[in-house]
């Protein structure tokens, strides 16, 4: 394993110029019997073994082993492998021990006694001879608890880094136990993609008491998996066949998207408190069949939540909806009367056909329209009004529905069921921003999805790596406590 210091912006695979003079560069070895509890940084990469990078024609040498951490300066001997200076080499094993005496832990460890416990005394073992490799294991313990907390090194002959795809890498990591970043693994795993058109997978990592290095895969987090969140919410756009079990179609299928706005004053997966006052979070509701030319307000920035039948730990609730936009921040309650009787939910008007309906859109118009309720059938109305409005549309507020949902707790993005942030035409900054407050809040990856309405392919839904904001340099601190809403819409 090789931890990288998370602020630089070279690409993860360079050599420094101490790793170019040497020709060797360092990694740390863990394994489950090693009482090591961190590594010197946080992020990183991983090697395969030696005799998979064989079989995937990547072959590379270990040159020595030293217990230790240690960073051997540009002069070291021996490509770092003789650190006192003074060994007698033996190519190709480089290793400075044998030549003191030294091939086993109990000589090891009286050796670096004698030379004051000091790191960058160390003599190497050897990673040619495995008794004397697994020496340096043991030695790595039997020093003090102090020095077994400390990774080992061993130095591996340097590679040209003008050809990353020779270099066998296994995968990246992030040490979730150590402060480590999702979106420094994220920004090696978009270097890598873009020097070699491939994709190694991120692993998080936690190094734990008796255990060692553990690891462990999330789909969520790689990059790449922005390319399956688009597949899955163009499928549900196109999707009209019934829920099962007679469940209303938002249930299961269609697209529940909402323009958010952001800002430093408040977090976009936050209700304002125009919604908490008038009980509901305005939504739109994508489907092929719905008649859908445009999202609120004729685009922006913002969220887009899984259909609402997926498990989450903090269920949203769908209220009502509106076939067109229906103004509702005009009425003391989202789903209630604005000031037209005709404008009271449509159930209490006994509304139940497109017919009904239209004949109370013709006296009211968008703005005191009157709301459809949650269940299958009422939901089915309020798709199949929308087939009734002119093509192409020329009313604006008739380019979308309104789909309100009961506004939920404060702070709990991770509860909630979000799938994505998105953002139309010239929107893209203001969805990097939602991305890169909820990175910095949970610590967790949200794609970036593109949103065409009126896509030719009827596939409204884009991913593109390069509109991701969390791989990038600097974008993303440390995870922040949650900060106070403050929009009034």
């Amino acid at each position: 394993m090789r931890a990288l210091p998370g602020g630089s912006a070279q690409t993860f695979w360079q050599l420094d110029a101490t790793e170019t003079a040497l020709q060797s560069v360092p990694f740390a070895y863990v394994r489950r019997d090693l009482s090591t509890n961190a590594l010197s940084s946080s992020a990183g990469y991983i090697l395969a073994d030696a005799l998979s990078a064989v079989g995937q024609g990547k072959p590379y040498e270990v040159r020595c082993a030293y217990p230790f951490e240690v960073q051997p300066g540009a002069t070291t001997g021996s490509h770092g492998c003789d650190l006192a200076g003074g060994a007698t080499r033996n190519p190709p094993d480089l290793s400075s021990c044998s030549t003191q005496g030294v091939t086993d832990a109990a000589s090891w460890v009286a050796h670096f006694a004698g030379e004051d416990n000091d790191v960058q005394r160390q003599c190497s073992l050897s990673a040619q001879v495995a008794a004397q490799f697994r020496a340096s294991l043991e030695a790595h313990e039997q020093v003090s608890p102090t020095f077994s907390n400390q990774p080992t090194t061993v130095l591996v002959a340097a590679w040209d880094p003008s050809q990353p795809a020779t270099i066998p890498i296994e995968a990246l990591f992030y040490d979730v136990g150590n402060g480590g970043q999702l979106s420094q693994a994220q920004r090696y795993q978009k270097q890598y993609f873009d020097a070699t058109g491939q994709w190694v997978p991120i692993l998080r990592m936690a190094f734990v008491p008796a255990s060692g290095a553990t690891f462990g895969f999330d789909e969520t987090d790689q990059l790449d998996s922005g390319f399956t969140v688009a597949d899955l919410l163009n499928a549900r756009f196109q999707d009209t066949a019934p829920c099962p079990g007679d469940a209303a179609a938002y249930m299961c299928n269609g697209v529940i998207i909402r323009v958010t706005g952001y800002g430093a004053g408040f977090h976009s997966w936050n209700p304002s408190p125009t919604a908490i006052r008038l009980n509901g979070v305005s939504f739109s509701y994508m489907r092929a069949d719905a008649n859908f030319t445009a999202v609120a307000y004729e685009g922006g920035a913002g969220l887009i939540m899984r259909e609402l039948g997926a498990p989450t730990q903090t269920p949203i609730i769908a209220r009502c909806i509106y076939p067109t936009d229906a103004g509702t921040d005009g009425r003391a309650d989202k789903c209630g009367i604005r000031t037209n009787p005709l404008s009271r939910p449509c159930a209490e008007q006994g509304v139940t056909t497109v017919d009904q309906w239209r004949a109370i859109y013709n006296q009211t118009g968008w703005s005191q329209s009157c709301s459809l309720g949650m269940d299958a059938a009422a939901f089915n109305l309020s798709i199949e009004a929308r087939r009734t409005l002119p093509t192409p549309q020329t009313i604006r507020t008739e380019m979308w529905n309104e789909l309100i949902i009961a506004p939920w707790p404060q702070d709990v993005p991770l509860q909630i069921p979000i799938e994505a942030v998105f953002y139309t035409k010239s929107s893209l900054v203001g969805a990097q921003y939602i991305q890169q407050d909820y990175m910095q809040t949970t610590g967790r990856f949200l794609p970036i999805v593109g949103v065409n309405e009126m896509s030719p392919t009827g596939k409204p839904f884009t991913y593109r790596p390069d509109d991701q904001q969390t791989p990038r340099v600097g974008s993303v601190p440390a995870p922040s406590g949650y900060g106070v809403a403050g929009r009034s819409y």
